[in-house]
This record gives structure tokens, C-alpha cells and sequence, in this order.
């Protein structure tokens, strides 16, 4: 019984633990500069706010105010700005192919191949 009360007690702390602080809004914008020296225009990046809101767009222009960037959805939408206080996350988004998708190709392929010799041989 104590285990279990203890078990209860420590996720009722953990759940009324405040979260992780948020960066304060205006928060270094020469390092907000110096990290999109590194990414060039048009690339699509992974971009969250100070609000909260998190997207993948395209990077159209950046200049001394913030950057204009253009939202990848299925449903086309406007461009958008963003000043540099309101950014809380932006990196590079770099879509890769895992090496398990590469051996379950392979494999497909393989199969295919014996397949196909197996149907001609007989």
C-alpha cells in the first residue's frame, strides 16, 4: 500500500509541476541572425512561435525586422511574417530516408526479382 501511495504521490507532483519555462518573447536577436546565416532562402524549415504554433515552411526572405516564410500545407495559404521576438524554435528541415526503409526496397526488389525468374523458369 505505501508503494502505491507513493507510486500516486509522485505523479501528482509531476502533474502539477509547472512546465519548462518559454523564452522570453524579444529574447537575442542577433542569435536568431546568426543561426539563419546558416539556412538559406528557399530552404523549408521547421519553425515554433512564443504562442505555441509549430509549422514546416519554406523560407522566403529575412532581413533585419524578422523573416517571411510561407507555410508547406495541403491547403495553400498566404505568407506570413514573423518578427524576431516572436520566434521560440527554427531549424532546418532535412527529410531523410531511414536504412530501414532502404532495406525493406531492397528486399521488395529481391523478392520481386525471384519472383519473376521462378515464373519465367517454370
Amino acid at each position: 500500500m505505501t508503494t502505491t501511495r507513493t507510486i500516486a504521490a509522485a505523479l501528482v507532483a509531476a502533474l502539477l509541476w509547472p512546465a519548462a519555462p518559454q523564452a522570453q518573447v524579444g529574447a537575442d536577436v542577433s542569435a536568431w541572425r546568426a543561426q539563419l546565416e546558416q539556412i538559406p532562402i528557399g530552404a523549408v524549415v521547421k519553425l515554433r512561435t512564443a504562442d505555441g504554433e509549430r509549422m514546416k515552411a519554406v523560407l522566403l526572405a529575412k532581413d533585419d525586422q524578422g523573416i517571411v516564410v510561407k507555410p508547406a500545407t495541403r491547403i495553400p495559404e498566404p505568407s506570413r511574417r514573423f518578427s524576431y521576438g516572436q520566434l521560440y524554435g527554427l531549424e532546418r528541415y532535412e527529410d531523410h530516408v531511414s536504412t530501414g526503409k532502404y532495406v525493406g526496397i531492397g528486399a521488395a526488389i529481391g523478392a520481386a526479382v525471384m519472383l519473376l525468374l521462378l515464373a519465367g523458369a517454370g
